[in-house]
């Protein structure tokens, strides 16, 4: 009598190639999962506030140019992470990439994008002036590598260089006549921007350096 311990089965090439197939794209969207994506804002939006189990909870408003990591994606919109929230935005709203990997230097630093939102160059009282376009020609649109430093003058605005005159004044008094010299105030510019998807807001007077981000 004959006792088999094992058996054999001859599998058909063909048959490894089709299994082969079916698992491949399964393969291919886990690794592409693993894969850390960003969204870059096309336009200024507003976005739904993404609470546990889907519930929408308020709005968001993205900037146009802003980027921010992504959840995950859905069927017709995006799930990004803005200052800690989930939120929702349309597909056409974004363009959505792989994330680069930026590492910190040696000085601590991590490299990132300024997103300029507004930018207003004027003296405490007076009408606040737009120089947003004038100080977005000073910011590069690629990835910062390191602190920009931006020194603050009346180059922003053609309006504010007459105030940087210094302007005298006569006064006749009974016994004598004297002159005295009145230094105009400093204008003050303040900055919002987003760097690395968190908003910032920066103050510094003419004369002075603006240290980007």
């Amino acid at each position: 009598m004959k006792i088999i311990l094992g058996c054999s089965m001859k599998i058909s090439p063909c048959f490894l190639l089709v299994l082969a197939a079916c698992f491949y794209p399964l393969a291919g969207m886990a690794q592409n999962a693993a894969k850390p994506m960003q969204a870059e804002l096309m336009r200024s939006t507003s976005g739904r506030e993404i609470e546990d189990f889907g519930l929408a909870s308020g709005s968001t408003p993205l900037q146009k140019g802003a980027v921010y990591d992504v959840v995950r994606q859905e069927n017709g919109g995006v799930v990004l992470s803005v200052g800690g929230k989930n939120v929702l935005v349309q597909n056409d709203s974004v363009s959505v990439t792989e994330k680069p990997q930026t590492t910190a230097t040696s000085s601590g630093f991590v490299p990132g994008k300024v997103v300029l939102i507004s930018a207003k160059y004027t003296i405490e009282g007076d009408q606040p002036r737009n120089v947003k376009n004038n100080l977005k020609k000073l910011i590069p649109e690629t990835l910062l590598k390191e602190p920009l430093e931006i020194i603050v003058t009346d180059a922003l605005s053609l309006a504010a260089q007459d105030q940087g005159q210094s302007q005298r004044s006569i006064v006749v008094t009974r016994n004598a006549v004297g002159v005295f010299t009145r230094t105009p105030a400093k204008n003050v510019l303040t900055v919002q921007y987003i760097y690395n998807g968190q908003r910032f807001t920066k103050q510094v007077p003419e004369g002075e350096k603006l240290v980007l981000p």
